[in-house]
């Protein structure tokens, strides 16, 4: 996170140009295209998927203990995600591109949290109608390791595309950092693998997936560090190249640790159980998708002069999706609090014998 004196200059910066420079500009594109990813991602991986299991921490532990912790928890990203989306219309009114970049960043984050959360309550609230069995836990959990293989594949793909002036010292210490962390989840998840599994092919295979990770994560944070000190096309070109062995044994260690062996027996759901699950997970979607629309019409804005024909239609697009994110929240908030699909909600005394 910016400081508050960088954070003033960067205002001071942007509302001298109120429509915005190019560099500006082209750093809101690429921030909305990291944040479309990650929260369709997350959408795909939680709200979409066929198999029910609980949402677990980096840590382990799940995201809540009980149902109404968790409702209460999404209630309250819907009342930051409103504020939120206001802001992020307001800086933009003024031309703070720099601005609207942070403050989408800060909603993509508390909408994977509301989604996480989200999803922990439909299992929850699943398992606990009669008939339900819940997840049997596996070795590994399936949505970590596919969020870490991700973030990988992110911040190798920007360093990439991103020219050699736009890769600051600030912005390849993010990078590195974040690479970092998530090569450490991995490594740690992998390695709890292999101690536990039984498979003797298995054990040998996890240890081995993370010396190759391992080996390739420090040739390629090696190459970072050299541009970072040395800039030129040479050195960006070998972060580059070692990238791509990067990507290639991590996609090979995430594709291993989620065969099904190891990924345990999701929860087995009544009837009743999918109708509660698919009411939450149905407001969940409905958030997801018009914030990943908001997103969309910021790229559009970013990528389009002041000036484009465009322009205004790309505009009311931004607000018809800041008001689609406040229905979707409501719709979301309503299910919590109803267990049921406000859209489906049954008659009052509709259970009742006539």
């Amino acid at each position: 996170m910016a400081s508050g004196g960088s954070g003033k200059s960067a205002s001071e910066g942007s509302t001298s140009t109120p429509t915005g420079s190019l560099q500006q500009r082209k750093r809101l594109s690429s921030i909305c295209d990291a944040c479309k990813g990650k929260m369709q991602l997350v959408a795909d991986l939680l709200l979409l998927s066929s198999e029910t299991r609980p949402v677990m921490t980096s840590e382990g532990v799940a995201v809540a203990d009980t149902f109404d912790q968790c409702r209460d928890t999404v209630i309250a990203r819907t009342k930051e995600l409103s504020i939120l989306t206001h802001d992020i219309q307001s800086q933009l009114n003024m031309g703070r591109f720099t601005e609207v970049g942070d403050r989408l960043s800060e909603m993509a984050d508390l909408v994977v949290s509301l989604t996480e959360c989200s999803a922990h309550a439909a299992y929850l609230a699943a398992v606990e109608t009669p008939g339900s069995q819940p997840c049997l836990p596996g070795l590994v959990d399936r949505y970590k390791v596919t969020r870490c293989r991700h973030e990988v594949e992110q911040n190798c793909g920007l360093l990439r595309v991103t020219p050699l002036p736009d890769l600051t010292p600030q912005l390849l210490l993010e990078l590195s950092q974040n690479i970092s962390t998530n090569l450490k989840n991995l490594t740690d998840i992998s390695s709890l693998a292999s101690e536990r599994s039984r498979d003797r092919f298995a054990k040998e295979q996890f240890k081995l997936s993370v010396k190759s990770m391992s080996t390739s994560g420090t040739a390629f944070l090696a190459c970072v560090k050299e541009v970072k000190t040395q800039p030129s096309e040479l050195t960006r070109n070998r972060c580059v190249l070692f990238s791509a062995a990067l990507v290639q044994a991590v996609s090979a260690l995430v594709g291993f640790a989620t065969e099904p062996q190891f990924l345990g027996r999701a929860a087995s759901i009544s009837t009743e159980g999918k109708g509660v699950q698919t009411a939450v997970l149905g407001g969940a979607m409905s958030v997801v998708s018009a914030c990943v629309l908001l997103t969309q019409g910021l790229r559009d804005v970013a990528q389009h002069p002041e000036s484009s024909s465009k322009m205004a239609d790309y505009r009311e697009r931004l607000r018809n999706s800041a008001c689609a994110v406040s229905d979707g929240c409501t719709l979301l908030t309503q299910a919590l609090r109803e267990r049921s699909s406000p859209r489906t909600l049954p008659p009052v005394n509709s259970h009742s014998v006539n």
